[in-house]
């Protein structure tokens, strides 16, 4: 008999329709580092008196399913978690698919640049419908590709603007979002362009998740271990808090502490297929973190870390299977530390004053893949700024947020990819 293994351990999740009822379908794989999820319901010892020293049988207690899920900050899937943490985002397309194509020499005659589908052939004289004169030197040759392809009339190449380089041709999909990512290149070997891809790249949507939702949603999540086989289907999950570290170094990942109502184990998948549907996995990295305030880079900061919490109120009722009704959301705290170098007295001036500012915290692979949060009103607290050695002196402020006014919230997540949605 195998014996489960957790490097073989499936998380799939869906949201839900009705509250505590597992969808029939619609799953998606999510990438996770460790989970502590499962249904526990304690024993009770037995009170009776007059039957001896030895214990009588114990009673069932109240059944509980909370734990913290740890999960890889990416650029896709995380958007799911922010969803169950903070509710529907509202999704806007912001960054143009693009590609620079470099090319390394002159063409040769005859040879071909296909954008979109739309093959150009290179010639040597007299260039005609989709050709394209070589030109006295490559930036001539480049600069006549541009023209030709921005005087296309084929819908497929017209949706796109073309700038020549010396030495590089820019594509530019004029259509925001990642629709343009299916924009499609190809060139002959002896065309002298070296593709950086097979499509344009980066056009991106971003999704901006906005704290103190008055609704949240729920999800079901099915926790496997197909070696036994065992399936675990987390059901009726709520997302109470979600807490980030930052540091200089190591894995960014994300700890969320859920409520679920309960667990149905099984020996198959409840997930209505298999395998479930799954998005690339792109990890942001803790080494191109930053963290701005009033929209100026913060110097000298050691570690960082923030927790959003909705400080769920399980709704703890009588009922025959022991389980809560449901986990209403609770006042929202955005809360955290920063650590800094002591270096000047700007924090501490701002603190003294007890005067408000905006921190932000971000990520960003490229235009078109990043997460930045936004806190627009965070109060500082006095700080020690103990000694300790010989060593640097640091001072550590636990801040806290409030609502903005103008913004009408805390805390926004604004999430860039090309996922069309969550």
């Amino acid at each position: 008999m195998a014996r489960a293994r957790g490097a073989n351990a499936l998380f799939n999740a869906a949201f839900e329709g009705a509250y505590g009822v597992p969808p029939a379908n619609g799953y998606i794989k999510l990438p996770f580092v460790s989970s502590a999820l499962g249904e526990e319901q304690g024993l009770l010892a037995s009170d009776l008196l007059g039957y001896g020293r030895e214990p009588q049988d114990p009673s069932e207690d109240a059944a509980d399913n909370v734990g913290d899920v740890v999960v890889p900050m990416d650029v896709r899937n995380f958007g799911y978690w922010l969803k169950l943490l903070l509710g529907a985002p509202v999704t806007v397309a912001t960054v143009a698919a693009s590609a620079v194509i470099p090319w390394t020499a002159q063409p040769a005659a005859n040879s071909t640049f296909t954008p979109n589908g739309t093959a150009f052939t290179f010639v040597a004289a007299g260039p005609v419908g989709n050709q394209v004169l070589i030109g006295a030197n490559l930036a001539a040759t480049i600069a006549n590709l541009a023209v030709a392809l921005n005087a296309s009339a084929v819908g497929g190449v017209a949706q796109a603007t073309y700038v020549a380089g010396a030495t590089a041709l820019t594509i530019t999909n004029d259509a925001l979002g990642p629709v343009g990512n299916a924009y499609t290149l190809a060139a002959a070997a002896t065309s002298g362009a070296k593709l950086p891809s097979a499509t344009l790249t980066n056009g991106a949507n971003t999704h901006t998740f906005t704290s103190g939702a008055v609704a949240l949603p729920s999800m079901s999540m099915e926790i496997g271990m197909p070696e036994v086989p065992s399936y675990g289907m987390q059901f009726g999950g709520r997302a109470d808090s979600l807490k980030v570290s930052m540091t200089r170094k190591g894995l960014l990942n994300a700890t969320l502490s859920l409520i679920c109502q309960g667990e149905a184990v099984s020996a198959a998948t409840a997930t209505g297929e298999d395998p479930v549907d799954e998005l690339a996995v792109e990890r942001l990295a803790q080494a191109i973190g930053q963290i701005s305030q009033n929209g100026v880079q913060l110097a000298s900061i050691v570690s960082s870390d923030f927790t959003y919490a909705n400080n769920l109120d399980k709704v703890e009722v009588i009922r025959p299977d022991s389980r809560i009704e449901d986990a209403d959301p609770g006042m929202v705290a955005m809360t955290g530390t920063i650590t800094a170098r002591f270096r000047d007295t700007s924090l501490l001036d701002m603190a003294q004053a007890q005067q408000a500012s905006a921190l932000s915290f971000g990520w960003s692979k490229s235009a078109g893949k990043s997460l930045l949060v936004n806190v627009p009103r965070v109060f500082l607290p006095k700080a020690k700024r103990p000694v300790t050695g010989p060593g640097g002196v640091q001072a550590t402020f636990p801040w806290q947020a409030a609502i903005d006014a103008v913004a009408g919230n805390s805390a926004t997540f604004a999430l860039t990819n090309d996922v069309a949605g969550y």
